[in-house]
């Protein structure tokens, strides 16, 4: 299978490559899906050629099966203008998932189902999220979410399974005409909607206490939790490195602190706390100050950062099996709480320094990916 894939730095070859793969998965890339990626290059390169747009594409199919790169990587990564060898240096999302599935094989079979379902998480680790959560799935759990409402009238809603931000909000009662019967009604319709165009997810949702948030990080954005991403590494030392970590701040109103959405990541030192980076965006806006506060972006001191290290040391004692989680914690006046885990949380750092850190994290964990595709141990690619 795909005994014609090389590596090179040819446009030409790459492309000629990924037509041929093109016409050996066709089941694969239909029509449909060529008008997907399409539309996805539109979006976030809205002003280059046809040309240009068709050239991505194929290039894109080229990185997915020779590095792993997914078409949103090659864009906002550049990977497009990039080399071979630049490209080996970074870690990719099917490839960056073949190491996660190391480090984390300790969970056995449902080592990612503990982690992608929200509520799941939460009753594992329920006092290190200080706040009440709830997961509806019908109208049988009506009694659940009006004790809910009555308590918390104004409250986070997020798909159970879902990822990237996409889907959560803040919700009001009034919202709903102070109706509990509608409210759960139009909640519960949200989760059929994203289960029909994405089959593979939950219908089920998740309803959380508003994080009350440490004034010191609300003075940055304060329609948004300003949470920190601290990705634990169990390192071949046997000891928690918490690997490039970064702060996520909302811009304009915006709720959800996203850099695919709307907000910036910002790379922290992970001794220190202190922010090393201006602010970044996929879209590839950068901020040097925050556009709604005024505050300088780099040299920003995180609050209580020594306690943070100790809070991911606590919580990732308690899921000894793991060697890897995309911890969102965010900080209270009451101390650090999690907003959730993430399986395969991304190396957004990448984006942030223009290069790739594969090697870094190898050297930390002390072992490699060994085989020449990362598809090879993929079962049903071969």
């Amino acid at each position: 299978m795909l005994d014609y894939l090389r590596k090179t730095d040819s446009d030409v070859e790459m492309i000629e490559i990924a037509h041929k793969i093109v016409a050996e998965k066709s089941d694969l890339y239909t029509p449909i899906m060529m008008e997907k990626m399409k539309k996805g290059v539109e979006k976030r390169l809205p002003d280059i050629s046809e040309e240009e747009k068709e050239r991505i594409i194929y290039k894109a199919i080229y990185d997915w099966w020779v590095f792993g790169a997914h078409i949103d990587e090659v864009i906002y990564y550049g990977l497009y203008e990039k080399t071979s060898k630049e490209k080996e240096e970074y870690m990719l999302e099917n490839m960056r998932i073949r190491y996660i599935n190391h480090l984390n094989s300790g969970g056995g079979k449902e080592m990612r189902q503990l982690l992608q379902d929200k509520y799941m998480l939460y009753k594992k680790l329920e006092p290190y999220y200080k706040r009440d959560v709830i997961e509806i799935h019908s109208m049988d759990d009506f009694d659940i979410f009006s004790q809910f409402v009555a308590k918390h009238p104004i409250f986070v809603i997020k798909p159970a399974d879902f990822y990237y931000g996409i889907g959560v909000h803040k919700a009001n009662l009034v919202e709903y005409g102070n109706d509990v019967k509608v409210a759960m009604e139009s909640i519960l319709n949200e989760g059929l909607d994203i289960k029909s165009k994405n089959p593979l997810r939950e219908s089920k949702m998740v309803l959380e206490e508003v994080i009350e948030q440490d004034e010191r990080l609300t003075a940055l954005h304060c329609e948004s939790v300003n949470a920190v991403r601290a990705t634990a590494v169990r390192g071949k030392d046997g000891k928690i490195h918490i690997f490039h970590p970064w702060i996520k701040c909302g811009i304009n109103g915006g709720f959800v602190a996203s850099a695919a959405l709307n907000g910036f990541d910002a790379e922290i030192d992970s001794e220190t706390g202190i922010v090393i980076s201006d602010g970044y965006q996929e879209n590839g806006n950068i901020y040097k100050v925050h556009p709604n506060s005024g505050i300088t972006i780099k040299g920003f001191q995180i609050p209580k950062w020594n306690e943070l290290i100790q809070f991911v040391d606590e919580i990732m004692a308690e899921l000894p099996q793991y060697g890897y989680i995309g911890w969102d914690l965010a900080l209270t006046p009451q101390g650090w709480c999690v907003m959730e885990g993430n399986y395969s949380g991304e190396f957004i750092f990448q984006l942030i320094n223009g290069k790739g850190y594969k090697k870094e994290f190898e050297d930390i964990i002390g072992w490699k990916f060994e085989k020449e595709y990362w598809w090879m141990e993929k079962k049903g690619f071969n």
